[in-house]
């Protein structure tokens, strides 16, 4: 038999400038330099065969309103359109009260992971694909809200696997995670024995079992880089619940792989707590099927996937093996592909970093230092001039309303962000003007402007400039005045 772990997915795009009438549901084209679109390794649930994503829209989205985001993952036998359908996820009516955007992407059999492949870290980058390009798209293209409280992440089974992963990836950006029957703990030995007969294989996805870059992958380990998160973890025994309708297989081999399911959430769990996250454990009677993941959603719906989580702690570890990120703000790149876990401890204005190689940490401002680990220096300021240049430091500029009346008084919103690893970070005090009308933005990157555009009609062009930053600028058009 084959063994399937239900996996993770990602991707996106595009959003729906007008008001929605109702609670809509958008397919978006999410194209990758990350991921070959043509040779991916889709389930046959992806007719397609194309990175997609299905979007439920909250009931009268409004573009020019901000709202929370539900990034929901799908499990290795289906695809981005497996939540949507009312004989699996039925999410419509599993998640009907949450006044969210879901966002629920393609992620083939990928394990949300930049493959190993005998060292390349690539062919397929599938989390370099989610972190750098899906979740950018999504902060672009959708009014989502500001701040890691409403940015939650959660799937079943493998999209398990791939929440925890990759909210431990970037922890400064989701606040709260869940995992429904999730593979949480990839060097247990029984997974391990599962991937044996696999192609492709585990070494494939992860190298050695017992290697760096399976660690620096394996959620049970990177527990500590989600103490300021919410995390909730719900799994099966194995056993149905009485009266409960099951797929057919499900009392045999779903009851089987549900057990020992249960086992790795059981050591997830006990990790998370010895780190001191704050995870809600709900085990229950349940096998690896879409009926109880129907259950599960309810659940995580009760527990609240945006309540209130620290936005900036200023003490947290971060441990990785990955070449470039960010965490909790501060980009990080090493000058090669470290072949360790790395660790990485702020205490106050302090940082200290473990492990081997050499990597540069700069802070949003393009402020840092280059140091060989392990190290132990003083965090570059916050106010300070640029003095190292870092991929993703140009500023991006969203103006809102995008297209306003000529010879009319208007309020211009506009928000200033860089991104770097992923996390879209808001630009405080950046200075944005048109013609001759200027602000400064506040704490969240947001400044206001009002004005009457005169003239001909056409495109406006709003710019944004911060010292230490690339001039940015965004675009508004004036249409002609109704007769």
């Amino acid at each position: 038999m084959t063994f399937r772990i239900p996996v993770l997915c990602a991707a996106i795009v595009l959003a729906t400038a007008a008001p929605a009438s109702a609670r809509d549901l958008v397919t978006i084209d999410a194209p990758s330099v990350n991921v070959n679109e043509a040779t991916a390794n889709y389930n046959a649930d992806n007719t397609d065969r194309r990175l997609r994503a299905n979007v439920l829209l909250p009931e009268g989205y409004d573009a020019d309103r901000d709202y929370p985001v539900l990034f929901l993952l799908h499990g290795a036998g289906d695809a981005y359109t497996s939540w949507a359908l009312p004989e699996k996820g039925a999410i419509a009516e599993t998640a009907e009260d949450l006044d969210a955007i879901i966002v629920m992407p393609e992620g083939a059999t990928a394990f949300y992971t930049d493959w190993f492949n005998g060292g390349r870290r690539s062919d397929p980058a599938w989390e370099t694909y989610y972190l750098e390009e899906l979740i950018p798209l999504v902060e672009r293209r959708f009014s989502v809200r500001a701040g890691r409280r409403w940015h939650a992440i959660a799937g079943l089974s493998m999209g398990g696997f791939g929440a925890t992963y990759l909210a431990s990836r970037l922890p400064g950006y989701f606040g709260n995670v869940g995992a429904f029957s999730g593979a949480l703990d990839i060097q247990d030995p029984g997974v391990v024995g599962l991937f044996s007969s696999q192609d492709p294989s585990y070494e494939d996805y992860w190298g050695a079992p017992d290697g760096a870059y399976a660690t620096g992958h394996n959620p049970a380990r990177l527990t500590d880089n989600l103490r300021a998160s919410r995390v909730y973890v719900t799994t099966g025994d194995g056993t149905p619940e009485p009266g409960q309708p099951a797929s057919p297989g499900a009392l045999t081999a779903g009851a089987a792989l549900e057990a020992g399911v249960k086992r790795l959430s059981d050591t997830y769990v006990a990790a998370a707590r010895a780190s001191g996250v704050d995870v809600t454990y709900s085990p229950e009677h349940g096998v690896h099927d879409w009926p109880y993941w129907r259950r599960d959603v309810h659940e995580l719906m009760a527990w609240g996937p945006f309540a209130e989580v620290p936005e900036a702690p200023e003490a947290w570890t971060y441990e990785t093996v990955a070449t470039r990120g960010d965490m909790w703000g501060l980009h990080f790149a090493f000058s090669a592909p470290p072949d360790a876990v790395a660790t990485f401890r702020r205490q106050g204005a302090q940082l200290a970093g473990d492990g081997a190689g050499e990597v540069t940490v700069v802070n949003a401002q393009g402020c840092g230092f280059i140091a060989r680990l392990p190290f132990d220096r003083a965090l570059p300021p916050a106010a300070c001039a640029a003095s190292l240049g870092v991929p993703g430091q140009r500023m991006r500029v969203s103006v809102r309303p995008r297209a306003v009346p000529r010879g009319r008084s208007v309020r211009l919103r506009v928000r200033v962000t860089v991104r770097r690893g992923g996390r879209v970070t808001p630009v405080r005090r950046a200075l944005v003007k048109v013609g001759g009308t200027r602000a400064r933005t506040g704490r969240s990157g947001r400044a206001v402007l009002r004005r009457t555009f005169a003239g001909r009609p056409g495109t406006r062009t709003v710019f944004s400039t911060r010292p230490g930053l690339a001039k940015a600028k965004g675009r508004v058009r004036v249409l002609a005045a109704r007769r």
